[in-house]
């Protein structure tokens, strides 16, 4: 047993008396204990005694860090005690947990440690400084968790990912499971959506993250559409823009959950409950005065429950990341927008022709900011031809969508005069010339079928050369020549045009290079892929074809694709 007026070890009574009769150890704001090289206490100041569990200061000799300082996790303190007493280094601000106050309610201290030199030279204690970083320890936790979320969250404008990102960040950090439920007109981008406090809101869980090695929660479906009661008290929090905080959820009656649940979300908390989750938090997602939806936060079993300082740093963290998400609401709404034009500038269905299977597809890109100019026709001729033509306005934003319209217009107003292609292409030159800019161009490809000869003309602008393919051959592309992109202003553009021959079942491909595009390889392997992938089609109808072109070669396109596919 300690002796409680003994000193212990070596530190002797003229080098603890030099130390304990200087002022600014006595009289110091700051904790100071002096331990000996047993690890005992020798001396403590006033301000330590204020850090115990009510222990006097003049009571601690004798006594060992962790029996004075029981909610101290002393045990980190005493290693390094050992490492001065070895090595007669001082150590600076060591951080300390202390799990006082409220259940789960951390405080910091940072302990920096002085050897003490005994009157024979040798390291005979230890002068330990311990002073409250609480404050400074929670304020690095924010700065910390939102340097990671302005890092991770948004790194796309896709609502339902940043909704995931959002609790790839939060968890294990925040929480050991969550979920984000989102207003259906946010994730419609529905600018003018009502926001009324006293009707049902509609919600749709974007994102859930539960342990992998849990049973998966029953109740929880992907996606699954829920209504909330304006008259609960979740609702009215959430319209207030107020948390909800339940520590003790998993400690709760039926009745009081009863009389403060409103269906949308609590029917899947409850589910968490059943599975383990014993404390919760509810915190809007709002900002710019927009309710956007909720998160949910739960600690399951073997966590401790949610704090006070846990709440605040929830708060702050979902407040920054709903930043990211209303930019994802918002780009949703202009790529909505942008996408209604771009399709209103596009063919709703394309004609039937004599002797021809004819297929297309319009796949906007899902990885751009906004919208490209990619656009494609069928146009009836006199005499029972068509012109096919697929074309590429540089640029994705709503100009390139309109110059797409204006010269998708003026090709079929120019392939009414029955013009050959290659004079077409420079009627159309002449026309993007008054359209475009030095900054913007656009390419075209365009081509005449006769099926009374069975023949092709084709010119091109600038644009990717077609594609034919033919069952039991490999896919060829046809020696044409080029020719300048439309709009360059260059007084000697001209254009020429080929006549390739396409033996019957022959496929002709004309499309868009973000089909042949990759970030990662030169235009020839695009173009051997395509070549590929057409001889595993020729059997296939010419809408499956296409169909099979895109899951092969841009299951998620980073450019525009447009495709229009011929069959003789």
């Amino acid at each position: 047993m300690p002796n409680p007026g003994g000193m212990g070890g070596t530190l002797d009574p003229v080098t603890l008396g030099a130390l304990t009769r200087s002022a600014g150890l006595c009289r110091s704001p700051l904790g100071v204990v002096i331990v000996d090289t047993d690890l005992r206490i020798a001396w403590a100041n006033q301000a330590a005694g204020r850090l115990g569990d009510g222990m006097p200061a003049t009571a601690w000799a004798g006594h060992r860090l962790g029996e004075v300082l029981p909610d101290m996790d002393t045990g980190p303190v005493e290693q390094s005690l050992r490492k001065v007493l070895a090595a007669g280094e001082p150590v600076a601000d060591l951080e300390v947990r202390s799990h006082a106050g409220a259940p789960g309610e951390e405080r910091f201290w940072s302990c920096t440690q002085f050897p003490v030199t005994g009157t024979d030279g040798q390291t005979a204690g230890v002068t330990v400084v311990l002073r409250e970083v609480t404050e400074q320890a929670r304020n690095q936790c924010r700065l910390a968790l939102a340097d990671e979320a302005s890092a991770r969250i948004g790194t796309t404008l896709d609502i339902t990912r940043t909704a995931e990102e959002l609790l790839e960040v939060a968890i294990p950090r925040l929480a050991d499971a969550g979920g984000v439920d989102l207003l259906a007109t946010v994730i419609d981008g529905d600018q003018h959506a009502p926001q009324a406090h006293d009707r049902e809101m509609r919600f749709r869980q974007a994102a859930l993250r539960w342990p992998t090695d849990l049973p998966p929660l029953p109740e929880c479906r992907p996606y699954a559409w829920s209504e909330s009661d304006p008259a609960k008290l979740i609702r009215r929090r959430l319209a207030a823009g107020l948390p909800v905080f339940l520590p003790a959820f998993g400690a709760m009656t039926e009745q009081q959950i009863k009389e403060m649940a409103s269906d949308t979300g609590f029917d899947r908390a409850m589910t968490a409950r059943r599975a383990g989750a014993h404390s919760l938090i509810f915190v809007p997602l709002t900002t710019r005065g927009v309710i956007m939806g909720f998160v949910v936060l739960c600690r399951l079993a073997g966590s401790a429950p949610f704090a006070p300082a846990d709440l605040a740093l929830a708060c702050d963290f979902v407040a920054r990341a709903a930043v990211a998400v209303d930019n994802a609401r918002l780009y949703s709404r202009e790529r909505a927008t942008a996408l209604t034009l771009q399709r209103g500038l596009l063919p709703r269905h394309i004609p039937e022709v004599p002797g021809l299977d004819l297929a297309c597809r319009y796949v906007p890109a899902q990885t751009a900011a906004e919208i490209g100019g990619d656009w494609f026709d069928v146009i009836p001729l006199p005499a029972g031809r068509c012109a096919l033509t697929v074309g590429d306005v540089t640029g994705h934003d709503i100009s390139a969508a309109s110059l797409m319209g204006q010269l998708r217009t003026a090709t079929r107003a120019l392939a009414t005069l029955d013009l050959a292609p290659a004079q077409l292409l420079t009627r159309l030159d002449q026309i993007a010339g008054d359209l475009t800019d030095a900054e913007t161009s656009a390419t075209c490809i365009y081509a005449v079928h006769d099926p009374a000869t069975a023949e092709w003309e084709i010119a091109s602008a600038g644009h990717p050369p077609p594609a034919i393919a033919r069952p039991g051959r490999h896919a060829a592309f046809p020696d044409l020549p080029s020719g300048l992109p439309l709009g360059t202003g260059l007084a000697d553009a001209s254009y020429q045009a080929t006549r390739p021959h396409l033996p019957r079942r022959s496929t002709l491909v004309l499309y868009a290079d973000g089909l042949i595009e990759d970030p990662a390889a030169d235009i020839s392997t695009g173009m051997a892929r395509l070549a590929g992938t057409l001889a595993t089609t020729t059997a296939l109808p010419v809408s499956q074809a296409c169909d099979t072109l895109l899951a092969t070669l841009a299951p998620r396109p980073a450019d525009d694709i447009a495709i229009l596919m011929a069959r003789t």
